[in-house]
């Protein structure tokens, strides 16, 4: 009994911390964190001066700016990503947590508002993790993927309006809100959606309302009627509606911001589309943003700005999908010193294995890049014989004079003389087309699978984010700068096998 008591107390002993942290691994993803945290801090001091909502300096924070990054982005790796999760992941004493937060765990109120009003350090630490693979050799700029893929939006789905609905809104707002005493048409249709008072001059007016909006647009109406603020708030939020609906289109109320998306399962919903630019080397993201926009054209335009004006690198390759390509985008790349891997929707065709049987459709007839010319199935080279404007782009008409004794004309022409195919009448589709058909375009284009659908399937297979859990364009954007933070993160303890660095 003499002995146990002191084997007891130096069990006990080791036991007792002395402080958070201490029995965490040096690998643990939490130190890297906050090794992370503390190094941008010390590079940019300037950007953890704490500010209130007036932009001034305001009271601090129980706990440092730093402590609230370092657990907004230990909670998004543990999948805790709304304030009531941290907060609940809080009261668990998590160890880790508490070595973030140097014991001090905030309330949800606090956690709230960190969100809201430093939204600005989780977009600058996604930039200096870029920065910090940069330092380390993960990122070089040579070679870059451009991709996208689409998030399911935290809204409604049947709480919209059509275009036709918000200008018939604002027309009826307009038009009778200015007028002024009770016998005034304002004042009697807000007797009747108030107290349910229908006048009979007002018959053919409630029916016209009832037919051409829906239950949604009559409760925009009924706020407008309540109060010349509430009017102007409504037509302040239609104008909001108009920006963000294509006539024909419709437009969610809880966010005029989404628009509808083809999500992965081949369903129409309204949600987000999210454009991410990867650094080929290891794979760490260097962009991704939420873009107003729903497809990719236009989009590597953007890239290449972003990668420009944010990092002053200029790639050597930039690589995308068939849905980025365009002639304005492939000649934006050339003139900026870029060389474009993105297929057209032939090449497109040919790599997934989605072309049909017809030999005489265009995507089967070879088109060597060099000679500029296609090749039918009888053998002969169609050449460009003239040019044509399509669609406000110019393009070369490939024809040649021996269709008229062909024996497959009725098949290939059909009711034509000749047989005429069409590809623009620019410098930059040859070049690109020559770039891509080349052995080392084919290799380069086999890296973009890899990185760029690596990322979304991490995002949404082990982050788990298949749909936004905040509603807002701003919102969602900052939240998937917290994912793309993480598989940096990620990434950098994957490729320097770093414990604590």
């Amino acid at each position: 009994m003499i002995r146990v008591a002191p084997v007891q107390r130096c069990l006990q002993s080791k036991l007792i911390l002395e402080k958070p942290g201490d029995n965490l691994d040096d690998e643990h993803m939490a130190k890297l964190i906050v090794y992370l945290i503390n190094d941008f801090e010390k590079k940019k001091p300037f950007l953890f001066h704490e500010r209130n909502v007036n932009g001034k300096i305001g009271p601090k924070f129980q706990n440092e700016l730093k402590e609230l990054l370092g657990l907004y982005i230990f909670a998004t790796f543990r999948l805790q990503r709304t304030c009531r999760k941290i907060e609940s992941f809080l009261s668990d004493k998590n160890e880790a947590c508490k070595y973030i937060t140097n014991n001090k765990l905030p309330k949800k109120s606090k956690i709230n508002e960190f969100k809201n009003e430093y939204s600005y350090l989780i977009n600058e630490f996604l930039l200096f993790t870029v920065e910090f693979g940069v330092q380390f050799n993960l990122v070089d700029f040579k070679i870059v993927t451009v991709d996208s893929t689409t998030v399911e939006a935290s809204v409604d789905e049947y709480r919209r309006l059509k275009y036709e609905q918000i200008i018939y809104l604002e027309n009826l707002i307009l038009k009778y809100s200015k007028s002024k005493g009770k016998a005034s048409i304002w004042k009697k249709l807000r007797k009747f959606f108030y107290y349910k008072e229908l006048e009979d001059k007002m018959v053919d007016l409630i029916e016209d309302i009832y037919k051409k909006l829906n239950k949604h647009g009559r409760k925009l109406l009924i706020i407008a009627l309540k109060s010349k603020r509430a009017c102007k708030e409504i037509l302040e939020f239609i104008e909001i509606l108009k920006d963000n609906c294509v006539q024909g289109k419709m437009v969610n109320l809880t966010d005029p911001y989404t628009k509808r998306v083809l999500l992965k399962k081949g369903k129409t919903k309204f949600g987000y589309l999210i454009q991410t630019v990867t650094d080929s080397k290891t794979g760490l993201i260097i962009m991704q943003n939420v873009v107003e926009e729903s497809t990719d054209a236009g989009q590597l335009i953007q890239a290449i700005d972003y990668i420009q004006h944010t990092y002053g690198k200029t790639p050597q390759y930039i690589i995308a999908d068939n849905g980025y390509y365009k002639i304005e985008s492939l000649e934006y790349a050339f003139y900026n010193g870029i060389t474009p891997i993105v297929p057209d929707r032939t090449e497109s065709m040919n790599n997934n294995g989605t072309k049909n049987d017809n030999q005489f459709a265009k995507h089967n007839m070879p088109f060597d890049a060099i000679n500029n010319n296609f090749t039918c199935p009888y053998g002969q080279k169609l050449t460009p014989t003239k040019t044509k404007m399509i669609y406000g782009v110019l393009n070369n008409v490939y024809t040649t004079d021996k269709c008229p004794e062909c024996p497959y004309k009725d098949q290939c022409a059909k009711t034509h003389k000749h047989r005429k195919l069409y590809e623009p009448a620019s410098p930059a589709f040859l070049e690109e087309k020559r770039i891509f058909q080349s052995s080392k375009g084919k290799k380069l284009y086999k890296l973009r699978p890899a990185y760029s659908e690596g990322n979304f399937a991490d995002l949404k297979s082990h982050q788990e984010f298949h749909k936004s859990r905040r509603i807002g364009f701003n919102k969602v954007d900052i939240d998937l700068k917290l994912e793309a933070i993480v598989i940096n993160i990620k990434k950098i303890k994957k490729h320097l096998n770093v414990t604590l660095i």
